[in-house]
């Protein structure tokens, strides 16, 4: 693939749990929430891309062949791969249609309690089965209220002199994104006690998860739960070179203005 997005699907997201893909229509949508009801409640959903054509040099014909072969190598419910053939432009601003779909249902403009994790790719499992599978699902399956996202990366494509921060040991780690919308009065508390409730549980479970984008009230949580004790201590060094003055950032609490 020149591209390609895993995310979980679960039996009752709804439009606001699919608003990010482009590849299937509501027919569609509702004979996968039938196949993930019969599945249990979660689907797991590959999203890719072939590009073809300009400076792609391959033509439509071998584009064909091409996926042919990677369907093929894939296990999947055999009448649920569904194809697109899309202009460049229109692929990269799939993204875009969805947010238009939900503006026009008034679901746009409502707060998004989201939750951006990397995970060890020995415990992505271990995390599926307590969150996908359990708290996701608890309470009769109320559904994610967005689209769930996780896909591998690998490590040694980072510049490790860069500042972010990674579960440590493994070369490949896992990205898993939950986006959710909170479009009904109390959804917002409800979302957001969730959230705190994954982390929790990848707290008791000892998988090394680390925040995307956390919150911490104040600098010791920065330092002990998201950069640790080595990488804090080069982040600081850094701070202090290039903003003595503590300008930058200042809404997340990592530091005090001016430095301490």
């Amino acid at each position: 693939m020149d591209y390609v997005e895993g995310s979980v699907v679960l039996a009752d997201q709804g439009q606001v749990g699919s608003w990010r893909s482009s590849f299937f229509s509501e027919a569609d949508a509702a004979r996968i929430a039938a196949l993930a009801e019969e599945a249990g409640g979660v689907l797991y959903c590959l999203e890719g891309a072939l590009y073809y054509g300009g400076a792609a040099l391959a033509g439509e014909s071998d584009v064909d062949k091409r996926l042919e072969v990677l369907l093929r190598e894939l296990r999947y419910a055999r009448g649920f791969a569904f194809v697109q053939d899309v202009s460049y432009a229109g692929f990269l601003d799939r993204v875009r249609d969805g947010e238009l779909k939900l503006r026009a249902a008034g679901l746009w403009d409502v707060p998004h309690p989201w939750l951006n994790l990397f995970l060890p790719r020995s415990r992505v499992l271990d995390f599926a089965a307590g969150v996908f599978h359990g708290i996701l699902r608890r309470d009769g399956g109320t559904g994610p209220m967005g689209p769930v996202l996780v896909y591998p990366m690998n490590r040694d494509r980072w510049d490790g002199n860069t500042s972010a921060v990674f579960p440590e040991e493994e070369e490949v780690f896992y990205t898993v994104g939950i986006l959710r919308s909170a479009v009904s009065e109390g959804d917002l508390g409800r979302l957001e006690e969730q959230n705190e409730e994954i982390l929790r549980f990848c707290e008791e479970a000892g998988i090394p998860c680390v925040q995307y984008l956390p919150y911490y009230a104040g600098q010791a949580g920065w330092e002990k739960k998201h950069f640790g004790p080595a990488k804090w201590a080069r982040f600081v060094e850094r701070k202090r070179k290039y903003d003595p003055k503590a300008i930058l950032s200042r809404g997340q609490r990592i530091f005090t203005s001016p430095l301490a």
